[in-house]
């Protein structure tokens, strides 16, 4: 009897908070953003719970933003198709620009300027992130919210000694300075939170996390209510997602 009374108790507790999660779905649309928004289809189906999204680009030779998450493939998807949406709707756009480089950064920038401008969209609707530092600072001069994404592999993968010297590589590139965020997997959370001792803001995502799993985690709510991490990404497909 004593088991049966154990298992009932533990059948509603986990009950209580699966429902506590699931009510909580959609309640911070400012932390919660939705990952690889790269569809106008998606963007209408899930825009009343994620007014905030991701979309990976390829700035293309035509001078283009093209939506997309591989350079090999195009879905002939621009940029402006989004921000034609923002103009009229409220929400932010993180732009994960995936070939950003040193010899393409001056074009690309002169490419969204115009687009913002055009769309009268305000550069603090914005993220825009890429994977070299270096050519993120250009964007930053010019009043951009920039992330470099941090490109290592997963830590439980890595040696004492290479976290450390990742570490301290990431320390030298916040105090430069040149970009306002640093962007990271989920799985850096802890490392970064424990040993950059750096005031800089701090992106992530659980890419393989729905909002309610990430409601109904330990770390996702340490996440969730820690100031100095200003957004996390989750992923929620739909019917449209590529």
């Amino acid at each position: 009897m004593k088991t049966i009374h154990l298992v009932v108790g533990i059948v509603l507790t986990l009950m209580c908070i699966f429902f506590m999660g699931f009510r909580e779905i959609g309640r911070y649309p400012d932390k919660i953003w939705l990952h690889r928004c790269n569809s106008m289809e998606k963007l209408y189906e899930k825009h009343m719970i994620y007014p905030n999204i991701e979309v990976d680009l390829v700035f293309r030779e035509n001078r283009k933003f093209d939506v997309t998450h591989d350079a090999d493939t195009s879905f002939n998807l621009s940029l402006a198709s989004y921000f034609s949406f923002m103009k009229k709707e409220k929400g932010k756009m993180w732009l994960d620009i995936k070939n950003l480089t040193l010899e393409n950064r001056i074009t690309a920038l002169s490419s969204l300027n115009k687009l913002m401008e055009y769309f009268q969209i305000k550069k603090e609707r914005l993220i825009i992130e890429g994977q070299n530092w270096k050519a993120l600072e250009v964007f930053t001069q010019n009043g951009y919210y920039t992330s470099y994404y941090i490109p290592y592999d997963d830590p439980d993968n890595l040696s004492r000694k290479e976290q450390k010297c990742f570490i301290k590589g990431l320390q030298e590139i916040v105090d430069r300075k040149v970009v306002s965020a640093l962007s990271f997997p989920g799985c850096w959370y802890a490392e970064i939170k424990e040993s950059l001792n750096r005031s800089i803001d701090l992106l992530t995502w659980e890419h393989r996390s729905s909002q309610l799993q990430l409601l109904l985690s330990s770390v996702g709510r340490e996440m969730l209510f820690d100031p100095q991490l200003k957004v996390i990404l989750v992923k929620d497909k739909g019917k449209y997602h590529r």
